[in-house]
C-alpha cells in the first residue's frame, strides 16, 4: 500500500491495466468535474437549454423523432412540414439519428434538456479522459496530463462555439474521439500493430463518424500518419483493415443514411461565399481565453466565436517544443504533432485569414494555377462556381492550394467549416508540448505550469433559455387558425428572402402547417435557386403564391416603415414577443397570400432567363431559362403544354429544348416564325412529389431594336403543366 501511494505521489502512473490504481484518477477526475460543473452546471439540467439556434436543432430533433416515433407511427427520418411541398430528409441534419438515438432514452427518462445535458456532460468527459491518458502515454506527469485534458476540452473549437451559437453538440462528441483514436493508434504502433488496438481505434472513429461525418476528415488526419508508420513497417494491409475497416463498417450505416438523404433533396453544401469566411483566423489562436469568467470584456452574441487555443496553453506548449529542440530532443509524440500541423494547413481553408482574408499581390504564374483550379470547378461543380472565371474579388486573396478539394473532391463542400480542423491542432500541439516540459523542466515548475493551464481554461457557463420554450403567439394564431394552406417564412427586407434558420423549423412544431423554409447550412439546391431568381415574386407576381396553396406570409422582424416597400399583401396580423425569453424575442407580423385564380400564362415559378409578364405573354431572355414546378400529389399523367413563337431573324431557325431534371423532356425546331401548341407528356416515374426544375435552351437569342436591348430568344402565350386530356 506504501509502495503504490508513493509512485502515485511521485510521477504518472503506468498505462498497463494492472498497474493503473483508483487513486490515480481520482484527484485529476475531482479537478474535472469541479471544472464541468462551474463552466456547464449540472442545476439547469432540467429547466434550460443554452440560448442560441443550434440547440433549436437539437431540441427540435428530440421532439420530431419522439412525435413520429409514438403519436404518428411514421418514420422520423422524413419530415414532410419543412422546405414545402418537398418535404426533408432529415438524416442528414447535424444530429443525425445516431446522437438522437442515444439522447431519446435519457429524454424518456428525464426530458428533453435533461438528455441534452447529459450528452453534453459526456461528450466533454470523454474528451477530457481521452486526452488525460493520452498524455500518459509520452509524459509521465498525472498533473500536467490533468490539465491538458482540461484545455483541450476548453480549447478544441467547440466550447467557445458554444458560448455564441448556443451548441456545437455534434463537433463536441466528434473531437472528444479525437484523443481516444489518437491514444488506440499509438498503442497500436507500440505493440507491432497489434489488432486489439486497431480494432479500437477503428471502433471509436466509427462511433464518431456515426456521430458526426466530419471525424472522416478530423480522424483521417491522425490516421494518415500512423498509417504512414505502418507503411513502413509493412503493417499497411493489417493497419487499413483492422482499423479504418472497422470504422467503416461501424459508421457505414449511418453514413449511408447521410447520403441518402443528401442525395434525395438534392441539398446543397456550403457555397463558396461561405466557405471563403470559414476558415480560421490565425490572431485568435494565441489570445488570452475570452470566455474567462474573470475577464470584464465578454463577446457579444452576434460576434463570431473566438477560437482560441489558449494563450498560455498553445505559447508555452510552442516555447516547449523550441526548447526541445535546441536540445535535439526527440520526443514520441511527433506522429500527432505532424497531424497538428496538417490539420492547421486544412483549417485555414481556402483564403489564408488574419482578421479577414489575407489581400497580397499575385505573381501572374500563381494567378494561372488558380484560374485552372477554378476552371475545373466550375465544370465540375457548377451549383458552387458559379462564374466561368476567377472572380475579380477573389483575385487579390491570398489563396491557399486547398481550393482544388472544393473542384474536385465528391461532397467536400459539406466541410465546408474548416475553423473545425484546429480541433486537431490543439490536441498536437498540447500533447507534445506536455511531453516536452516533461523533458526539460523540473517536477516543481512543471506544478506551476499545470496551475496556469488549468486557470486559463476556466470557463463561464454559456447563455441560457427557460425550456420548454413558449412559443409565439404569432405560431399559436396560426395553430388555431382552421383555415388551411402552407406558409411562407420570410426576411423583412426590400428584397424578401427565405427565412433559413433552426426557429423556422421549430415553429413548425407548433403552428404545424407545410413550410417553404427550413434551415441551413445544407437546404435543397431548388431553394438557392429560388432565392437567386425571381421565384418567390413578392412584388411581380404574389397571385403565383396563392396558386400554389400557400396562404399566409411569416415576416421576422417587421420593420416599421415595411409599408413603403409595396408588398402586394394584405396584413393580417403583428404580434409582439412573448413576455419571457424565447428564441423569437422579436415581432413577428403575418400577411394574407391572396387566393387567386392560376394566370394564364403559368402554373411554374419563373426564376432567371425570363423578362418581365405582358398582357400578351412573356419573352425568354438569353440562350436559357429556368423554372421550378411543384408537385404535391403525384400519380396522375401530365404533360407541359406550351404555346410558343419565336422572335423572327431572316436566315435563322429557332431551336427549343426542354430539360427536365437535367433529362430531354422534349424539343422542337422553328423554322418560320408561326407560333406553334406543343405537347409533351410527362412520364409518370419523373414527376415524383417534391420540386422539379426545367430548363429551357435556345438556339439564339438577339435585341429585337428599336431601342429594346434585351436578348429576346422566344415568346410564350402558355407554360403550363396540366393533366392529360
Amino acid at each position: 500500500m506504501i509502495q503504490s501511494f508513493r509512485r502515485f505521489s511521485t510521477g504518472f502512473p503506468s498505462v498497463r491495466r494492472s498497474d493503473v490504481r483508483i487513486g490515480a484518477w481520482l484527484a485529476p477526475l475531482g479537478i474535472w468535474f469541479l471544472w464541468l460543473q462551474y463552466a456547464w452546471p449540472s442545476i439547469r439540467f432540467f429547466q434550460s437549454v443554452p440560448a442560441g439556434e443550434d440547440t433549436l436543432e437539437v431540441m427540435w430533433a428530440l421532439a420530431w423523432y419522439r412525435r413520429a416515433l409514438l403519436e404518428l407511427h411514421v418514420s422520423p427520418l422524413f419530415h414532410p412540414l419543412a422546405f414545402a411541398p418537398q418535404g426533408w430528409h432529415v438524416a442528414k441534419q447535424h444530429h443525425g439519428p445516431f446522437l438522437i438515438g442515444l439522447m431519446l432514452p435519457w429524454a424518456w427518462l428525464g426530458g428533453d434538456a435533461f438528455a441534452f445535458h447529459v450528452l453534453v456532460w459526456l461528450a466533454f468527459s470523454m474528451a477530457f479522459v481521452g486526452a488525460f491518458r493520452l498524455v500518459g502515454l509520452f509524459a509521465r506527469d498525472r498533473w500536467l496530463a490533468t490539465a491538458v485534458g482540461v484545455a483541450y476540452a476548453a480549447f478544441n473549437g467547440t466550447f467557445a462555439a458554444m458560448h455564441i451559437y448556443g451548441d456545437y453538440l455534434t463537433v463536441a462528441w466528434g473531437t472528444a474521439c479525437l484523443p481516444l483514436i489518437g491514444f488506440a493508434l499509438e498503442k497500436a504502433r507500440r505493440t507491432g500493430w497489434a489488432p486489439r488496438w486497431l480494432i479500437r481505434a477503428g471502433g471509436v472513429w466509427g462511433l464518431g463518424i456515426a456521430g458526426n461525418p466530419y471525424l472522416i476528415f478530423l480522424g483521417g488526419g491522425i490516421a494518415l500518419v500512423y498509417g504512414w508508420r505502418a507503411w513502413r513497417q509493412g503493417r499497411l494491409g493489417r493497419f487499413l483493415f483492422r482499423g479504418p475497416g472497422m470504422a467503416a463498417l461501424i459508421s457505414g450505416p449511418w453514413l449511408a443514411l447521410f447520403l441518402y438523404a443528401f442525395l434525395q433533396d438534392r441539398m446543397l453544401g456550403q457555397t463558396l461565399e461561405t466557405a471563403l469566411g470559414n476558415g480560421y483566423r490565425w490572431m485568435d489562436a494565441l489570445v488570452w481565453n475570452p470566455y474567462h469568467p474573470w475577464l470584464r470584456w465578454h463577446p457579444a452574441p452576434s460576434h463570431r466565436p473566438i477560437l482560441t487555443l489558449g494563450m498560455i496553453p498553445a505559447g508555452t506548449s510552442l516555447l516547449g517544443l523550441l526548447g526541445v529542440a535546441a536540445r535535439r530532443h526527440q520526443l514520441r509524440s511527433q506522429p500527432l504533432l505532424r497531424a497538428a500541423l496538417f490539420s492547421a494547413l486544412l483549417a485555414t481553408g481556402i483564403a489564408a485569414q488574419w482578421d479577414m482574408p489575407v489581400r497580397i499581390p499575385w505573381p501572374s504564374e500563381l494567378a494561372a494555377v488558380y484560374e485552372a483550379i477554378w476552371r475545373i470547378g466550375h465544370a465540375r461543380k457548377p451549383e458552387l462556381f458559379l462564374e466561368a472565371t476567377l472572380p475579380d474579388g477573389w483575385r487579390p486573396l491570398a489563396l491557399t492550394p486547398f481550393l482544388l478539394l472544393w473542384a474536385i473532391v465528391p461532397f467536400w463542400e459539406m466541410v465546408g467549416t474548416t475553423w473545425r480542423f484546429i480541433a486537431v491542432t490543439a490536441l498536437g500541439v498540447m500533447v507534445a508540448g506536455a511531453e516536452a516540459w516533461t523533458r526539460i523542466a523540473s517536477p516543481w515548475f512543471r506544478r506551476g505550469l499545470t496551475f496556469l493551464w488549468l486557470l486559463e481554461a476556466l470557463m463561464r457557463p454559456p447563455q441560457v433559455l427557460p425550456w420548454p420554450y413558449v412559443a409565439h403567439p404569432a405560431f399559436e394564431w396560426l395553430r388555431r387558425n382552421p383555415e388551411p394552406g402552407a406558409v411562407i417564412d420570410a426576411f423583412a427586407d426590400h428584397t424578401p428572402g427565405l427565412h433559413l434558420s433552426r426557429v423556422t423549423v421549430m415553429a413548425t412544431e407548433y403552428h404545424r402547417r407545410p413550410t417553404l423554409s427550413g434551415f441551413t447550412p445544407f437546404h435543397p439546391r431548388w431553394i438557392e435557386r429560388l432565392q437567386r431568381g425571381r421565384g418567390l415574386l413578392f412584388r411581380h407576381r404574389p397571385d403565383w403564391l396563392g396558386q400554389h396553396g400557400f396562404r399566409f406570409l411569416i415576416v421576422h422582424h417587421p420593420p416599421p416603415d415595411w409599408s413603403k416597400w409595396g408588398w402586394p399583401f394584405p396584413l393580417e396580423r403583428c404580434f409582439d414577443p412573448p413576455p419571457v425569453p424565447s428564441p423569437w424575442n422579436y415581432a413577428i407580423c403575418i400577411f394574407r397570400i391572396p387566393d387567386r385564380e392560376g394566370p394564364a400564362i403559368t402554373n411554374l415559378w419563373l426564376l432567371d432567363g425570363w423578362s418581365g409578364p405582358e398582357s400578351w405573354g412573356i419573352w425568354a431572355e438569353g440562350m436559357e431559362a429556368h423554372a421550378l414546378w411543384l408537385v404535391d400529389q403525384p400519380g396522375e399523367e401530365v404533360a407541359l403544354e406550351l404555346i410558343a413563337f419565336p422572335l423572327c431573324q431572316p436566315g435563322k431557325v429557332q431551336r427549343l429544348e426542354v430539360f427536365l431534371n437535367g433529362s430531354l423532356l422534349g424539343e422542337e425546331t422553328f423554322p418560320d416564325c408561326q407560333e406553334r401548341a406543343i405537347r409533351w407528356r410527362i412520364p409518370q416515374g419523373w414527376a415524383r412529389r417534391g420540386v422539379h426544375e426545367l430548363t429551357f435552351r435556345f438556339a439564339y437569342a438577339v435585341s429585337p431594336g428599336e431601342g429594346d436591348l434585351r436578348p429576346l430568344a422566344m415568346g410564350f402565350r402558355r407554360i403550363r403543366i396540366q393533366p392529360m386530356p
